[in-house]
């Protein structure tokens, strides 16, 4: 006799379970190795120069937003079989409600959210940096007002009315772009591009189809950077290495496309500095003195 499971599963993983289905549609998964020898030299300079924990994910997300930008057949959704564009390009990144590697029933309910970033093809890194920590942080403190209310909202449903409540929703977030105010969704919810960090817990790569209801043409999966051996001159040298996975909707791109994508995507990745220049450390800020009395002292501060 069926039962329903007694495992404590996460929102998200209830949200998978009710939501996708064999897929049919067609994806082009495409896997690209980058030396982020200067990559990593750029970061170090960036953190210094900003003060923000600028990481391989915000200059990924960065060039995928150069990428849409140079192929604004990517920025849109495919409605009634026909192509709506959308006004900007923006980058969703998937957060892990937990930042460390836990096992168990912990592991079961542990949740995931996530943080758009709007017009990131007009940001550079270290102002990406900053929105989403800034985000991740809020979501994990659990306030966030629009996870708290689409959490609230997904565990109030019973799983067969989770899938048409969710595909309603993303028809009009997704397919048509306008907002729901009264359940607090924006319009594309989800942008034109989905970012994911699986190299964060340890995963050199993984390749994981992105949820139904994410009408997103353009996803990518970063894993960890490693050393490899590459070939330079002809000669062996270890490198670090910086693997991607690349999901991309065949609907919205061919192969020539996917070409000009890999042009671009490397060129940015490889020398981003020529893109987005280190800015200059802000200069230490001078304290004003208080003039000096007739009688040779510096009046109190109240």
């Amino acid at each position: 006799m069926w039962a329903p499971s007694s495992i404590p599963f996460s929102v998200w993983r209830k949200i998978a379970m009710a939501t996708w289905r064999p897929r049919k549609d067609p994806i082009i998964w495409a896997t690209a190795e980058v030396d982020a020898s200067r990559l990593l030299d750029y970061i170090a300079r960036v953190r210094e120069a900003t003060g923000q924990h600028v990481t391989p994910v915000d200059l990924v997300g960065r060039a995928a937003g150069k990428v849409v930008e140079a192929l604004p057949g990517l920025n849109g959704r495919v409605v009634f079989g026909s192509f709506l564009p959308s006004p900007t390009i923006d980058c969703f990144f998937v957060v892990s409600l937990r930042t460390d590697v836990v096992t168990g029933v912990e592991a079961a309910r542990t949740d995931l959210s996530g943080a758009v970033v709007r017009r990131i093809n007009e940001k550079p890194p270290w102002v990406i940096a900053k929105e989403l920590a800034d985000r991740a942080a809020r979501i994990r403190h659990n306030e966030d007002p629009q996870f708290k209310q689409a959490k609230a909202m997904v565990k109030g449903l019973p799983p067969l009315l989770l899938r048409p409540v969710m595909d309603a929703i993303a028809f009009v977030t997704e397919s048509l772009q306008l907002p729901l105010p009264f359940l607090g969704l924006e319009a594309r919810p989800y942008g034109s591009i989905l970012v994911s960090n699986v190299g964060t817990y340890g995963l050199d790569t993984a390749a994981a189809p992105w949820p139904t209801f994410c009408h997103v043409p353009f996803g990518i999966l970063i894993g960890a950077v490693t050393d490899k051996v590459l070939a330079e001159d002809g000669q062996p040298v270890v490198r670090p290495v910086l693997p991607l996975t690349i999901g991309l909707d065949h609907r919205f791109v061919d192969g020539y496309q996917a070409a000009t994508m890999a042009h671009v995507f490397r060129q940015y990745l490889d020398d981003p500095a020529a893109f987005d220049p280190v800015p200059r450390p802000a200069p230490p800020r001078k304290t004003r003195r208080a003039p000096v009395g007739s009688n040779g002292k510096r009046p109190a501060m109240a």
